[in-house]
């Protein structure tokens, strides 16, 4: 196989510009090419268009340093490259994997690949694509799996710290994505595709499963009159043996459809990640009706403010699909005025005008400004808050005449 001297990043959204980002930041002289010219004038800017931890001024440096540019069109090349695909791999309403995106970026890729170039699908793909791809090409290219495993608001940096597995068609497939990705850091090997799709598809799934446990018992713990967070932290001090995650909302473009990728044409009943999935999702009903249910019993206007429209808090990100604050704000929508705000916005006066005069504020997410109690002060007297998250520290200062309530807290 030709020695690698130039990558190609195919798709330059949330997982594919990290990348390009951490690889020429390590030596490799990186395009990135995305169909939307209007990102790639963006990009060539310095502007990443995502709230990501260093991202911003790595971009800046690589671009500056010439290792990396942009652009909106893909031609064949007389040196040899490597071409990474990274592109949204979606699903539709009813679960089932939407390969459009996948499709056209391989189209793109094998009209321009050389014999036996590297074509890398750091894409989620359901177990057995990279595979089917591989034999459309009839073995013309060297192919590999090796999907994305960073976390949103942090996928730069996590590009040199968490692990990244590889599967190859071959050994040869396997070893040149091998020594392209080494240089961020660790690669593990394993022996097929399938494998390494796999493994992203059940860490994800196994999350989201966690979640839904924490979730349900929470969700017991209210009806109970217990408070959920002193049971996790009292079992997981040596007691239990058990290491619960934070009862709150699951939500986010991959984790959610990762479930789906992995199930809709499975050969084995995998019914308990699909109710685990069925229940996170359920949550936003929970808060719905208990929302609901407090701004009936409290005078004046029925007004609402849902503080975190982002799918999470921490790492902050701007990134709001799959956003359970979203389908909270909708489902109270249909019958209170509701306001929301994301604090990933930073305009503060746009927080204050969404929770003047509220008689009942949800916290959605854990960004780190929800935590300030501050952020209640213009609410409506003996207003309801309801903290998804747990981000206001208990004993905190807050009004007296507020309702205080954590998600997985019950009252006695």
């Amino acid at each position: 196989m030709a020695r690698v001297a130039d990558v190609v990043v195919v798709g330059c959204g949330a997982i594919g510009l990290p990348l390009a980002v951490a690889l020429a930041s390590r030596g490799a002289r990186v395009t990135g090419f995305d169909i939307d010219a209007g990102k790639v004038r963006a990009l060539r800017t310095g502007d990443a268009g995502m709230l990501d931890e260093g991202l911003a001024a790595a971009l800046n440096a690589v671009l500056q340093s010439g290792a990396l540019d942009f652009t909106d069109g893909l031609a064949a090349s007389p040196t040899a490259r490597a071409y990474i695909i990274a592109v949204p791999t979606p699903v539709d309403a009813d679960g089932r994997f939407v390969d459009g995106p996948l499709r056209q970026a391989w189209a793109s890729v094998s009209d321009v690949a050389g014999d036996r170039e590297l074509v890398v699908v750091r894409s989620t793909t359901p177990v057995g694509t990279v595979r089917r791809l591989s034999a459309a090409c009839d073995g013309r290219l060297a192919i590999a799996a090796c999907p994305d495993r960073s976390i949103s608001g942090r996928a730069f940096a996590e590009q040199f710290a968490v692990p990244h597995i590889v599967g190859g068609m071959d050994a040869a497939a396997s070893q040149a994505a091998r020594d392209l990705f080494a240089p961020l850091g660790d690669v593990r090997l394993v022996s097929t595709p399938e494998a390494a799709e796999a493994t992203k598809l059940f860490a994800n799934v196994w999350r989201d499963a966690r979640f839904a446990l924490a979730n349900q018992l929470a969700l017991y713990c209210e009806g109970a009159g217990l408070d959920f967070e002193e049971i996790r932290s009292a079992g997981a001090d040596g007691f239990a043996r058990f290491d619960l995650p934070r009862a709150g909302p699951v939500g986010g473009p991959c984790l959610i459809k990762d479930v789906y990728l992995l199930t809709r044409n499975a050969q084995t009943d995998l019914g308990l990640f699909e109710q685990a999935r069925a229940f996170n999702r359920r949550l936003a009903e929970h808060v719905v009706r208990r929302v609901a249910d407090e701004v009936a019993l409290r005078p004046g206007p029925a007004r609402v403010a849902v503080l975190g429209l982002a799918f999470k808090g921490s790492p902050p990100t701007l990134d709001q699909r799959g956003s359970l604050g979203l389908e909270i704000a909708e489902g109270l929508g249909r019958s209170l005025e509701v306001r929301g705000w994301d604090p990933a916005a930073e305009d503060r006066l746009a927080g204050d005008e969404a929770v003047a005069g509220a008689s009942a504020i949800v916290l959605a997410t854990d960004h780190p400004l929800l935590a300030d109690p501050r952020r209640l002060d213009g609410c409506a007297e003996g207003a309801f808050v309801y903290d998804l998250c747990g981000i206001l520290p208990d004993g905190a200062p807050t009004r007296s005449d507020l309702v205080v309530d954590r998600l997985g807290r019950g009252r006695r």
